[in-house]
């Protein structure tokens, strides 16, 4: 066996950076995508506390006041 690198060492060094580069862009797509639903799930949840009634101060609160779900969904 030769410890000398052969002529095509080039080419493998090549196929790297092109794996590299792939893979950077694709780590790119996926973490504009995460922020992407990160933010629907705010703007949602957001939604949903504008959507909810306070509870009125004279009476306590009950089960049958939690359990109230929107319905025009």
């Amino acid at each position: 066996m030769s410890d000398v690198l052969p002529g095509d060492a080039g080419y493998v060094f090549a196929a790297y950076m092109v794996f590299l580069a792939l893979l950077l862009v694709y780590l790119g797509i996926l973490g504009a995508k995460f922020q992407r639903i990160n933010r629907d799930v705010a703007q949602l949840t957001d939604e949903v506390e504008a959507g909810r009634k306070p509870k009125p101060a004279g009476r306590p609160a009950t089960e049958a006041d939690e359990a109230q779900e929107p319905t025009s969904v």
